[in-house]
């Protein structure tokens, strides 16, 4: 009896251990049937669709613009002349640069109470940058010293004149005095001859004078080193301390309220040198476009574009424009101008490197078509790729492009096990 309920009682044990590994087992894999569930793509309710014509449209309640605070504004119609493009860069205007030259030999210095001047530095006109000591070649010297010592031999022999003719025109004078003994005309002639040896003294003296303050000039004060006109440095040929020579440069200013465009028509285009100005883009300053001057032809082709070369003067009175920088040339040609519409700038959006505007093509349906810029205004895009009347999305376009592009994300694992 008792090995009857052992057996009885292990039985049972064993039942409940068989219950429990299957419920351990079942809950198990319903835990990894939820992770599973949880790593698939989360489903959302797109408002992106793909139109007949192929255009990518999305969709948007009239609420959910409000949201969003999209805006469109309806195109209208602009007109602009015939026109060539053309591509350059910005170069420095030679009537708007000034070397400072040293006024003679010698040694330069600083100016007093103040630095020497460095690039990037403005300098206003007359202002004084330095000075120079003077300084003369030993041959200077000894060609100063000769004649120097002929100027002084000169002098004493003037001045020797000077006294035999005063002493003539005193023996003259006195017999002429005694009872005429001489004429009146033999007296004025010794009077001349007086004045005459007065005068080679006196420019016998002034030649000595002369030459001595060449010769002392060696120990003489600094010579003021100024800018005649002012502008920005840019290039500092000499420092303090150095030996320079007369008319050496030393300091080279800049004035960039004015550039200067070289553009080159692309080879095999051909453009009238009759053209007389330009809208002138530089690079990064797109909303900046400036109107400009032609101011002739370049004097030679480049050889990497091999088109035409114009040079155009480009104002520039906020100082921020510097040589080097690219620009982009849209000459002004005669003809007919072209129709178009301006594309307000917030409306372009970019994508795989062209540009894009939404087309409003419903009350909700915005589509995504792509534009040509042709040309800058001050408030946005010239182009001939849409018709007047067309609304566009300003505010929020760069909302669409993003919830176009959110219906491609996907959540999680590609392929889930």
């Amino acid at each position: 009896m008792k090995r009857v309920l052992k057996l009885v009682a292990g039985a049972g044990v064993a039942v409940g251990v068989a219950a429990l590994l299957i419920w351990s087992f079942l809950a198990n894999r319903a835990e990894l049937a939820a992770d599973a569930q949880s790593d698939l793509p989360v489903a959302s309710a797109s408002r992106v669709r793909q139109a007949a014509n192929g255009e990518t449209v999305v969709e948007f309640s009239s609420e959910f613009q409000q949201r969003l605070g999209i805006r469109t504004e309806e195109l209208a119609a602009a007109a602009r002349p015939a026109e060539a493009v053309a591509y350059g860069r910005l170069e420095e205007d030679p009537a708007r640069s000034f070397v400072v030259r040293a006024p003679a030999a010698g040694n330069v210095r600083e100016a007093a109470g103040q630095a020497w001047p460095e690039v990037g530095q403005n300098v206003a006109d007359g202002s004084a940058v330095g000075s120079i000591e003077p300084r003369l070649a030993p041959t200077d010297r000894i060609t100063l010293g000769d004649r120097l010592s002929s100027a002084r031999g000169d002098a004493a022999v003037a001045q020797a004149n000077l006294a035999a003719a005063r002493t003539e025109l005193a023996r003259l004078r006195t017999l002429n005095a005694d009872d005429k003994n001489v004429s009146d005309r033999a007296v004025q002639e010794a009077e001349a001859r007086v004045t005459g040896a007065e005068a080679q003294a006196a420019a016998a003296a002034r030649s000595v004078a002369l030459l001595e303050g060449s010769l002392g000039s060696m120990r003489a004060a600094a010579i003021p080193l100024d800018a005649g006109r002012g502008g920005q440095v840019v290039e500092v040929m000499v420092h303090p301390g150095e030996s320079v020579e007369a008319g050496q440069p030393v300091i080279r200013l800049a004035r960039f309220d004015r550039l200067l465009a070289r553009v080159d028509v692309p080879a095999g285009d051909t453009v009238a040198p009759g053209v007389a100005a330009a809208l002138i883009v530089p690079l990064g300053y797109e909303s900046q476009a400036i109107r400009s001057e032609r101011a002739g032809l370049a004097a030679a082709i480049d050889p990497k574009t091999q088109g035409q070369a114009f040079l155009f003067r480009v104002p520039d009175p906020s100082f921020t424009l510097r040589p080097g920088l690219s620009v982009t040339a849209y000459l002004q040609l005669p003809g007919q101008a072209r129709q178009g519409v301006m594309v307000p700038r917030v409306a372009v959006v970019h994508q795989s490197g062209q540009t894009w505007v939404y087309v409003q093509t419903g009350a909700n349906e915005f589509a995504r078509r792509r534009v040509n810029l042709e040309e800058p205004g001050a408030d946005g895009w010239f182009t001939r790729s849409l018709a007047a009347g067309t609304r566009v999305a300003t505010t929020g376009a760069q909302a669409l492009l993003s919830e176009e592009f959110k219906a491609q994300i996907q959540v999680g694992e590609e392929n889930p096990q």
